[in-house]
């Protein structure tokens, strides 16, 4: 399948990963401002091209609280997704991020130790969650 894109999208910053499909491990890239779908969109398919990303998977932000109906959150990623898809020609999946913050922190705690959280920052981290469920998720 390939290299593969995990995305945490947020209305200031947006968290990225990377992974090979074949491998099924994905690892924190970086993280983009979001001043702007538009923008966002021309970076992340720049960095798709760069990076030769065969398929991009997207954190989508369901609710606990409101047992998987939309919250506020939803509309902005999936107008972001849209955009992506209409930008870009590579397969743009939507897949479950919640508690994907909370791990994340246990991870960059373990990858940069207490003191030193923002060598990629959290969003990076989230990012890579959501990839590695993802990978986890569709090998079985």
């Amino acid at each position: 399948m390939g290299k593969v894109l995990g995305i945490d999208f947020g209305t200031k910053r947006v968290g990225l990963a990377t992974g090979e499909a074949d491998f099924c491990i994905a690892f924190p890239r970086g993280v983009i401002v979001n001043t702007g779908v538009d923008k966002l969109v021309g970076e992340i398919v720049q960095t798709c091209n760069e990076l030769d990303i065969a398929q991009i998977v997207v954190g989508l932000p369901l609710s606990v609280e409101f047992q998987n109906r939309e919250n506020r959150v939803m509309a902005d990623v999936e107008s972001f997704v849209e955009k992506l898809r209409e930008e870009s020609d590579l397969d743009v999946i939507l897949f479950d991020e919640r508690f994907s913050s909370f791990e994340a922190d246990e991870l960059m705690n373990e990858a940069t130790g207490r003191g030193d959280k923002k060598i990629l920052g959290r969003d990076a981290y989230a990012a890579q969650v959501i990839l590695q469920r993802f990978f986890d998720t569709s090998k079985t």
